[in-house]
């Protein structure tokens, strides 16, 4: 699975052609022992990598291919990032009905599965359709959810309250496993988690 994360990892750096290799590897290594889960990880990884490329027609077969297995093995989760990665390519062609249609599939699964990591994608991402779009109630409930996920998962530096993750800042866990900037950190000290001091003052805190 090494190469594998490799790959991803590669992929979201830019680094498209490394990606491509090490997900190479990883799918021979897939087919040889038979590993259907890690097979369909690779086709989806294939897929965002060609989309990456901005090559949404070779994307397309490989995010179908990889839909297929999820589907077949019962990987929920594995269903919702290929309607998520589908939906970006149809936004890549402009076509905003055709993401929203996987989109809203995809925020199904999602909420079946509870998994506020691909919910505050989703909605993210429904953000920006709705305001392409330009209807208003709907950006406005999105946004909304969006921030109400962040919350929810304690995206955000305890320290100066912005967002964690939107912008390519380094990060510092403390022992405790809250998450600060690292130049926050730096800047006030480590006097304690001020997210762990904030939790004790709540009522009915035990």
């Amino acid at each position: 699975m090494s190469q594998f994360y490799m790959a991803v990892a590669y992929r979201k750096l830019g680094r498209l052609p490394d990606a491509m290799e090490c997900c190479e590897e990883s799918m021979k290594i897939a087919l040889q022992h038979g590993d259907r889960p890690l097979q369909a990880q690779c086709l989806l990884c294939f897929a965002d990598i060609h989309r990456s490329r901005a090559d949404v027609q070779t994307a397309f077969p490989r995010y179908d291919s990889s839909m297929s297995i999820m589907t077949e093995i019962g990987n929920r989760l594995g269903q919702v990032q290929v309607l998520l990665g589908v939906a970006k390519c149809w936004l890549m062609q402009k076509d905003l009905d055709k993401a929203l249609e996987n989109v809203e599939r995809a925020h199904e699964l999602a909420e079946g599965l509870g998994n506020k990591l691909c919910l505050l994608k989703i909605h993210c991402i429904c953000e920006g359709i709705y305001r392409t779009k330009g209807q208003q109630r709907e950006l406005r409930n999105h946004v909304v959810k969006f921030h109400e996920c962040v919350e929810e998962m304690e995206l955000y530096c305890g320290m100066c309250g912005e967002s964690i993750g939107d912008r390519n800042h380094q990060l510092q866990a403390l022992p405790c496993s809250h998450v600060f900037h690292l130049k926050c950190l730096q800047t006030n000290g480590t006097r304690g988690c001020p997210n762990c001091r904030r939790s004790s003052v709540k009522p009915g805190f035990v």
